[in-house]
């Protein structure tokens, strides 16, 4: 038995890995065990086997050996979260008046604390030397229940058991790595528990511990963003992604590390377990840096960023690169087309039509002739990326359109905002199913932003009208914008503007009234409507990034007089 255990030890630890063959050992050896009492034993469950073992009795100087192949037996079955197996073969080592094996302790308690009860017997008058104590097998396998338990609470939701079971595991002896981990674990728990500050301090620790530990850098990244300091969300981007591209150096061998052939890392291997200790990939970083700089109005670094990430997507070997991890990967047109509003943002609206016949060429042919969407209904997969691909190219169409502007060709703008307006008329949602409306959020939010699109093609395609000196057709699309989204910021005003200039003040005195007596929930309205619209839609919806109107100054200084004419 203390050969099969210094074997099974020594492969494990050279390996780097449990392999289900180890059982295998441990169940032959349990076979011949029982063999030696009772000859022809049948093949049995390593679970059978070890009961009948236990059951039967054994000498005293057998005690030792076994306790040690028990410990070994839990922490392959621990690799497996075979917890419930684990927690039969340690009582079976206990005596049943032992506390331990109450039945009045709760579910995620039991294990640890036949853990904490099991006493192992001395193995100071053995002549057979063994590689690794049992007493120090023991306290791994109970940090590792400890770290599993709490890995599976956290992952449940469980949150505040998930923190009891970590803080356990966090109070034994592990590694530093291991540690870290935990010390991320807990990070996440209390992120998800809306603690801000006590989850920052816990990633400080995990990253104090081990540098390696790059989720704990990656989780702080994304909480300073949902706290809006993007000054420290960058940093921490920037430090991350230069942590990922470098080598990673040989891990310095920690005294638990020298002391434990088989430590907790090689039993739980948390980063398979759950996203909340995965590093995310090094072009995953570029991406959210490249968002974040948009987002923030910091146009060169956003097109410098996003220009990386584009030549990557051109060279299929790396597309793989971008896969979600641990966070959804965004859509690829997605990518082309906030790269796109980056590139309007720096004036480089030449190069941003360029980006934008890209998603208009990978969507070309994936555009139906017409789409019908039930509200009531749940749409199939095919039915959403026909969408997908209309609100794409129309959003590619609304860039090119913007950018023509900007470069001073009109009527080529007039043109691109119109063949965004053909393909959103494509679009109809319906309500056909019996009952109820049961609109999805889905429905609900593509809805919105088709609704967006269609406005913002309607007032950009009526400002450049007006840039052409057709007020009145410039009139038409500012009204057609104002149907489809009242809450549009600037069209209000902007349909003031034009009653003005064509001389029909009255009618744009009593506009004005109207919607100052409805600007506070047109703002509200709009403000709930905006948090679910897609990043790259900021040119035509932000202000001043970068489209603006002239006519809303002189409609703030004309407002007064236009009010006391419509009084008269």
């Amino acid at each position: 038995m203390s050969v099969l255990f210094n074997a099974v030890i020594c492969h494990i630890s050279a390996t780097g890995r449990i392999h289900g063959e180890h059982n295998n050992h441990i169940a032959e050896a349990l076979v011949r065990v029982l063999a030696v009492g009772s000859p022809g034993v049948t093949e049995q469950s390593s679970a059978e086997l070890w009961q009948r073992v236990l059951r039967g009795g054994y000498a005293p100087d057998m005690a030792a050996p076994l306790h040690r192949v028990a410990g070994l037996q839990g922490a392959l079955w621990l690799a497996e979260e075979k917890l419930q197996e684990v927690h039969d073969l340690i009582s079976s080592l206990l005596h049943p008046e032992d506390p331990a094996c109450s039945t009045h302790i709760r579910a995620e308690e039991k294990l640890l604390a036949v853990l904490r009860a099991w006493r192992v017997p001395s193995e100071s008058g053995e002549r057979a030397l063994v590689v690794q104590p049992v007493q120090q097998l023991r306290d791994v396998l109970y940090t590792s229940a400890a770290f599993l338990q709490g890995i599976r609470a956290m992952e449940a939701s469980q949150l505040p058991s998930a923190i009891d079971l970590l803080r356990e595991a966090a109070e034994s002896l592990c590694s530093s790595r291991v540690l870290a981990q935990m010390y991320t674990c807990l990070g996440f728990c209390f992120q998800k528990l809306e603690k801000p500050q006590t989850a920052l301090q816990y990633w400080k620790q995990a990253l104090q511990l081990d540098f390696r530990c790059l989720a704990a850098l990656h989780h702080s990244a994304a909480l300073y963003r949902a706290m809006g300091n993007v000054e420290a969300e960058l940093e921490a981007l920037s430090l991350l992604y230069k942590a990922l591209l470098s080598p990673q150096p040989e891990a310095a061998s920690s005294s638990t590390q020298a002391c434990f052939l088989i430590g907790t890392e090689l039993i739980v291997k948390a980063p398979s377990l759950t996203c909340a200790v995965r590093s995310p990939s090094p072009w995953k970083v570029k991406y959210l840096t490249a968002r974040s700089c948009l987002a923030s109005k910091r146009g060169e670094e956003a097109a410098e960023h996003y220009l990386d990430l584009l030549a990557l997507l051109q060279d299929e070997a790396h597309q793989e690169d971008l896969l979600p991890n641990p966070d959804p990967a965004p859509r690829i047109p997605e990518v082309f087309l906030e790269a796109a509003a980056s590139l309007v943002l720096e004036k480089r609206w030449q190069d941003a039509m360029t980006v934008c016949e890209e998603v208009l060429g990978r969507t070309a042919e994936l555009i139906p002739g017409s789409l019908s969407v039930d509200r009531t209904q749940g749409s199939p997969a095919g039915i959403a990326e026909q969408l997908n691909c209309i609100l794409w190219a129309s959003a590619a169409h609304l860039h090119q359109g913007l950018s023509q502007g900007l470069l001073g060709d009109h009527k080529e703008a007039v043109t691109e905002y119109t063949k965004c307006i053909n393909l959103l008329v494509k679009v109809q949602f319906t309500n056909t199913g019996a009952g109820e409306e049961m609109e999805t959020d889905w429905h609900s939010t593509e809805e919105a932003m088709l609704c967006v699109l269609k406005a913002a093609a309607f007032l950009g395609r009526g400002r450049q009208f007006l840039a052409l000196g057709k007020q009145k057709e410039s009139l038409v699309n500012v009204q057609l914008g104002l149907q489809v989204s009242p809450a549009f910021p600037g069209a209000a005003l902007t349909r003031v503007g034009l009653l003005r200039t064509l001389g029909r003040r009255t009618e744009a005195a009593s506009y004005l009234q109207r919607y100052r007596g409805e600007r506070e929930s047109l703002a509200e309205q709009w403000g709930a409507l905006k948090r679910d619209l897609p990043l790259y839609l900021d040119p035509h919806i932000g202000d001043p990034f970068p489209a603006h109107d002239s006519l809303t100054g002189e409609l703030d200084e004309s407002a007064e007089e236009m009010e006391s004419e419509a009084a008269v």
